[in-house]
């Protein structure tokens, strides 16, 4: 028989520090709070300015395409600001992560501000005061997410010990973020298309009423089944709450309702003829 693992000796609040920070953000998951217990977990490790987590889609034109999951930081409207134009122009031409190719290991970057394309430096660096940046990336699902953790300079670059914290909480913050994404969904950075697991999603539900909606009708149709509120949306989506109001108002007057009450109705009488067939 093989002999048993010995139990590591650890201090119990050791222990309790990072089930009490780990498990803020694990509470946090599928509501808009999430990025921001993500950050307000990380920063009582490593100090820093901003976090962004995002994933690879599978695109049909073969070019890189990145999904939103979300950022946050010190000057929260300011990262959302710059990280709205980037994810909404940049992400899929930006070459930073060319060397993170494993599609299995967890990989660290560390990218300097001053080893980054020039047009990069310029709109998303210098605009946030940006010059050191941590970038973890791991395979959850079969689908590769990213960590990004940025320090602008007011702060050192990161060393190796707070490199090596920060990979090994992220083996822990990835997945987390994965079932985030499964169930709040990406970030729109703009009104195009949304990322083909949220149509699948909203599919679910609607299945024959789903193409007459627009891609932000349908992320707040899909919140509203989820419980959230109005004014939850609306900071999930970098909006006001009276414009998820009126993507609300369009979206009922073309699935034939007044109410997120006959909403879920109208989801609970299409679920059960799906069972029923």
């Amino acid at each position: 028989m093989s002999a048993a693992l010995s139990t590591p000796d650890l201090p119990l609040s050791h222990v309790a520090f990072v089930t009490d920070t780990l498990g803020d953000i694990a509470q946090a998951i599928g509501t808009p709070q999430f990025m921001r217990a993500v950050y307000d977990t990380l920063v009582r490790y490593v100090d820093f300015d901003a976090v962004h987590l995002d994933y690879e889609r599978s695109a049909a034109s073969g070019r890189r395409s990145v999904g939103w999951i979300g950022s946050f930081g010190r000057e929260p409207e300011l990262v959302a600001q710059v990280m709205r134009h980037y994810y909404r122009s940049y992400a899929s031409e930006d070459l930073t992560y060319a060397a993170i190719d494993s599609e299995s290991d967890t990989q660290l970057l560390q990218v300097s501000s001053q080893r980054v394309a020039s047009e990069l430096r310029h709109l998303f660096f210098d605009a946030g005061d940006i010059h050191d940046e941590c970038v973890i990336a791991g395979v959850t699902g079969g689908t590769r997410y990213s960590i990004s953790i940025a320090r602008s300079r007011r702060l050192p670059p990161f060393s190796l010990k707070e490199l090596s914290l920060l990979k090994q909480l992220s083996q822990v913050v990835l997945p987390m973020a994965s079932a985030h994404k499964r169930l709040l969904g990406a970030v729109c950075a703009d009104e195009g298309p949304r990322d083909e697991l949220d149509l699948d999603r909203v599919a679910q539900w609607l299945p024959e009423l789903q193409e007459r909606l627009t891609a932000r009708e349908m992320h707040v149709c899909a919140s509203f089944i989820q419980g959230m509120t109005s004014a939850a949306i609306a900071q999930s989506m970098g909006l006001k709450t009276s414009t998820v109001d009126t993507y609300a108002k369009r979206a009922f007057a073309k699935l034939g309702v007044d109410s997120r009450r006959q909403l879920m109705a109208l989801v609970l009488r299409n679920a059960s003829r799906r069972h029923d067939a």
